[in-house]
């Protein structure tokens, strides 16, 4: 299969044609979407229409995928206003709460030391209205700042608190969520484990970094969110039904757009492939393309 890959954005985003994802029998096929998605950062795929097992297949080829908040026995995280008959689900319940902090800009599974890798995203039902998703180029941002201001954060850590994201949205985490998914730690910018370059790390999960006062540390993750947050940083995609999407969680965060939840449905099926170095050991910061490529070794 001959690919064709068009850049979208000014600097991530591409549009890729000339491949059926559930129809892939070539290894170098698996390959040159990878080397894609490590120049660009996201990658749109229109009209693959991928089946829940489809899209399970093909993710697998980049790595084992985590299982789904809901139940471990499965891949494949519906991120969806819809309930089980097939309505629209109460925007109140503690499902859409929860899922509504899904429109801050993240990181996909920074509750976890070893954070995702790559997160796949296929559209089942699409609103007219909003409903949008966009990425925005940590890596990018971090290019573009000062020298000066470069050295200032590089080796800084900030503490992720998972709940901190679902609060903003309205969903106060009950004792066991609490349990599973306690604060930790992260470096402000991470160096990415193929292609050695740094990206910063910073999101709705952030609460504050580590040894500075609180309000100081608030300050700066709120500084950066609004800078790496810019337009020109930014490309925003327009949902059709049976788009894939696939990004790359060390380079961008990501925010889904708001919808009127009582009057549309919005069925997005995420699977997302399992990083494999944490960020951090001993509190001190991983440099995870070194340690990447000693495992290689």
């Amino acid at each position: 299969m001959a690919l064709t890959v068009k850049r979208l954005g000014r600097t991530l985003f591409a549009e890729v044609r000339g491949v059926k994802l559930a129809e892939i029998t070539s290894d170098d096929t698996y390959q040159a979407i990878l080397d894609a998605l490590m120049e660009h950062g996201v990658l749109l795929f229109p009209g693959q229409n991928l089946t829940d097992a489809e899209q399970e297949k093909f993710s697998k080829w980049y790595g084992p995928l985590e299982v789904t908040f809901e139940d471990d026995r499965y891949f494949v995280a519906h991120l969806s206003n819809v309930d089980a008959d097939g309505g629209i689900r109460d925007k109140n319940s503690r499902k859409s709460t929860f899922l509504r902090a899904n429109q801050l800009w993240h990181s996909d599974s920074t509750m976890f030391q070893t954070p995702a890798r790559y997160s796949f995203l296929t559209a089942h039902a699409v609103t007219p209205v909003g409903g949008e998703t966009e990425w925005a180029d940590m890596r990018a941002a971090w290019d573009e700042l000062p020298e000066q201001r470069r050295q200032e954060l590089d080796g800084l850590i900030l503490e992720h608190d998972f709940q901190n994201s679902r609060l903003k949205a309205g969903h106060k985490f009950d004792a066991e969520q609490r349990k599973r998914w306690p604060p930790l730690k992260h470096p402000l910018v991470r160096v990415h484990e193929r292609t050695g370059r740094k990206a910063l790390y910073v999101g709705s999960q952030a609460t504050h970094v580590v040894g500075w006062p609180l309000d100081k540390g608030v300050a700066l993750i709120e500084e950066l969110i609004d800078y790496a947050t810019q337009e020109r940083y930014i490309y925003t995609h327009q949902w059709t039904v049976g788009d894939l999407v696939i990004w790359d969680n060390a380079r961008v965060n990501h925010r889904g757009r708001s919808w009127d939840e009582e009057k549309y449905k919005r069925d997005l099926r995420r699977t997302t492939v399992k990083g494999s170095i944490p960020t951090m050991l001993d509190d001190k910061a991983v440099n995870e393309y070194q340690q990447a490529q000693l495992a290689d070794a």
